[in-house]
Order: C-alpha cells, then structure tokens, then sequence
C-alpha cells in the first residue's frame, strides 16, 4: 500500500475499498493459494451479499455488490500482485502469482437524467440551501458540483481539484488539468465555460472561501444521493418523493451526471469527436458508447436506401 499505492495511484479511496472488500476472503491466502475456485467463490459471495467490507452503521446488512464491482476488485488484486512480482521488486516470486479468470462484465449503466429530471435536481439543490438557516444566500456544495458536472461533463475527482486560478473568467475556459497531475488514462480536458454556467461561477467566485471551487476535496455520492431523493427520483417503481428509502436507491451518483451531459450533447448532433474532446475519453470508447445517442450521424445514411425504386 505504501510502497504504490499512496505514491503512484491517483484512485486510492477506489483500490482501498477494494481491499477493504477483498480482506475477508484473500487476506489470510497466500499468493500461491489463490486459485480460480477462491475467486469464484468470492464472486459468488458477493453476488449474494455475503462478503465485503461492513457496513459504517451497526446492524447494517451487506448488499450485493454490482458486476463492474465484482469484476474489478479481483482484477485489481491480480494487478497489485503482478506489480510485486517485477524484477526490480520481486517482492513474491514470479511463480506464485496466481492466474484465475475475471467475471464477465455486465451490462454498462445508462442512467442519464432528462431535461425535467436535471431542472429536478438543481430546483431541490437550491431548496435545500435555502432551508438552511446559516449562509443559505451562497451556493451550496451540491449545487455547484451538480452544475461543473452537468455542463462541462467532468469527472467527479477533476472537479474535487478544481482550483480557481484554472477558471479563467476572460477567455471562457475551464483547465481541468493539474499542472504537474500524473498522467493516466483519465485525460482532463480543458472545457468552454457555458453560457448558463457562466452568471453561476461568477457568483461562486464571488462567495469562493479558499482556492477551491469546491471549498473542498470532500465526497459528493451521498449529497447527489439526498439531492436526488428531495427531487423524487427513486428507484424505480418508487413514488415521487418518498424518502424513507436509503439514499443508494436513487441509482444517481457523481459519474451519472457526467454520463448525462454526454448524452445531451450527442442527442443534440453534437459531434462524436467534440464529444470526445469534451470527455477526454478515445473516439472509440465514445462512439462504443454515444454513436446510439446521436440518430443524426446515420440520419443521411438511411435516407439513401432506396424506396422500391432502381
């Protein structure tokens, strides 16, 4: 953990809760006892909601865990073993790291919020700020992520790290990049402020605290959770606006925003390539995802099968 993971990893909350999960089963084996009977049987417990790291609150039952969760934590288990098996470490020897096949992956998510589920959002954001009491006249936490995500479909850790000196107010830009950051996949991109978002960040800049647009790296899941509750979109084939629901069976996190600024905007013939430029994610990965979202790109296509006629 100390040797890579605090030092190399940009998600450590990510790969410490999936050792906080994996511990149960894994953390007494040995490498070499690892075996794809092991790891079956942890998916299997996983699935059924029989393992994993206990729940914050006493009495509290473990839940089963998704298949993207399921089949990434054994995943990166093997990659953490891979990585103290290198020459330069041979922290276990070559030999004793174990190989077993991952789960198939399951169905990606596409739970993206309409145009009257987004104005249901930010309308209970505000309505939750202007029941506080103290400080209810500057934008809350949840607003202003709810408003960085929806319009500049950044992830979520990106606009924890958004600092002001990366606003730039004159041109219109937002640098998600840090300077310096460790380059991953997760490219950061730099986003045109919107027009709607604009008249928002000045206000935010106005009230700002500290460098932080965010005032804070602070987690944002279960405030989208309490936001999206107090806007009564629940699981589905629940009422409008019960909340004697724990706040998860919203089925609405921080990356669902982000998912459904990128839909809007291919709905909207946004180009798949701007989209991605957008996104900081390949061209593959968006069209894998976005081409079905965009009717106008095949639009011309179709037209031109013919009608009966040679």
């Amino acid at each position: 953990d100390a040797l890579h993971i605090q030092k190399n990893v940009v998600g450590k909350y990510t790969q410490n809760n999936n050792w906080a999960n994996l511990r149960p089963v894994f953390g007494h084996l040995k490498p070499s006892e690892i075996s794809q009977r092991v790891v079956d049987g942890y998916v299997q417990k996983r699935q059924a909601g029989l393992v994993g790291k206990q729940p914050t609150k006493d009495g509290e039952p473990l839940l089963p865990a998704k298949d993207a969760t399921i089949r990434r934590e054994p995943g990166a288990l093997r990659a953490c073993l891979n990585w103290c098996a290198k020459d330069e470490r041979r922290l276990i020897a070559k030999t004793d790291v174990p190989t077993y096949t991952l789960p198939e992956e399951g169905e990606p998510k596409d739970r993206w919020l309409r145009s009257s589920e987004i104005d249901a959002m930010l309308s209970a954001a505000r309505e939750m700020r202007e029941a506080r009491k103290d400080e209810c006249h500057r934008y809350s936490r949840g607003e202003r992520f709810l408003w960085l995500a929806l319009h500049t479909a950044a992830r979520k850790q990106a606009i924890y790290e958004l600092t002001w000196d990366r606003v730039d107010f004159e041109i219109g830009m937002i640098h998600y990049d840090v300077p310096g950051r460790k380059k991953t996949k997760k490219r950061r991109a730099a986003v045109p402020i919107s027009a709607a978002l604009m008249p928002v960040l000045q206000q935010a800049y106005k009230e700002r605290e500290n460098e932080f647009v965010m005032t804070n790296k602070g987690e944002m899941w279960a405030t989208i959770q309490s936001i999206a509750v107090r806007a009564g979109l629940g699981v589905r084939g629940q009422p409008a606006g019960v909340t004697n629901r724990k706040p998860k069976a919203t089925g609405i996190s921080p990356h669902t925003l982000r998912h459904t600024a990128a839909t809007h905007m291919a709905r909207r013939g946004v180009p798949l390539y701007t989209i991605a430029g957008v996104l900081g994610n390949t061209m593959a990965m968006v069209e894998a995802i976005y081409a079905k979202h965009c009717p106008a790109a095949m639009r011309d296509a179709v037209n031109m099968i013919p009608s009966g006629k040679d």
